[in-house]
């Protein structure tokens, strides 16, 4: 099968989501890079509109029988991939939402303001280690579909249900109404240490801005506070971490 080559006006489009949120926003589309990465997403029923691949990418054969897959030379990849060392793929997938449906027994995590990409991936790629339930991502976070966020995922944005976009209050009020035990982790004077406090299923843990945490009011609106005890010459633990800690902890 002979395969298209890549026109200038699919390399912009391509270049446009992978530095312009707005742009990914009205195209309702993403991209994203890597082999695995690429395959991970197929698998999670999300639509591949574009699949381009270089010439002499060991992964030519894997792809080269679909019929949106299109070669790129690799100057043109090397001028959109943000990859040092790229593997001669990158997909244009198409956005797919789910809604989450709160179940009494469920385990959720809502994370308030996370800025980092990076961060923002590793806790999604975490979260589908430990089974949670669904993920909530309030206003003023970083983009799901910033590439490096599906990156860090590996991909993996699909099999642990993420809502975006939401108010912070609304989604603590909506976890509550649903007798979801909503805690939220800051190191304040009301906080119980993690490794006293039994978190069982029915539950939502809430993680702050990297910078800043929680404020006063988003933690008063939660049930209960809880902080993982380290050394106090350490100031914080990065975000990703601590959630990585607290989701070891979850029954």
């Amino acid at each position: 099968m002979t395969l298209k080559i890549v026109s200038s006006k699919l390399a912009k489009f391509a270049k446009k989501l992978i530095s312009d949120k707005k742009y990914r926003d009205s195209s309702n589309m993403f991209i994203c890079e890597s082999t695995k990465v690429i395959k991970n997403i197929i698998s999670q029923g999300y639509k591949l509109n574009y699949l381009l691949i270089t010439r002499d990418s060991k992964y030519l054969n894997d792809f080269k029988s679909l019929p949106n897959a299109w070669l790129i030379s690799n100057q043109i990849l090397r001028s959109i991939s943000l990859l040092k060392n790229s593997d001669g793929t990158i997909a244009i997938f198409e956005k797919k939402i789910n809604k989450i449906q709160i179940k009494p027994d469920g385990k959720y995590l809502v994370l308030n303001k996370i800025q980092n990409p990076g961060n923002l991936g590793t806790i999604i790629r975490t979260a589908c280690a430990f089974d949670i339930d669904g993920i909530y991502i309030t206003n003023d976070s970083v983009d799901l579909f910033h590439p490096e966020t599906i990156r860090s995922a590996m991909g993996y944005i699909g099999i642990t249900l993420i809502a975006i976009y939401y108010n912070y209050f609304d989604v603590i009020s909506l976890l509550q109404k649903n007798h979801i035990k909503v805690y939220a982790t800051s190191l304040n004077e009301k906080s119980t240490d993690v490794n006293k406090v039994k978190l069982t299923k029915g539950m939502a843990v809430v993680f702050g801005n990297e910078g800043n945490g929680l404020n006063h009011k988003e933690i008063r609106v939660c049930d209960k506070s809880i902080y993982i005890n380290t050394n106090p010459k350490v100031e914080s633990l990065n975000v990703a971490v601590a959630t990585g800690i607290i989701l070891s902890k979850i029954n």
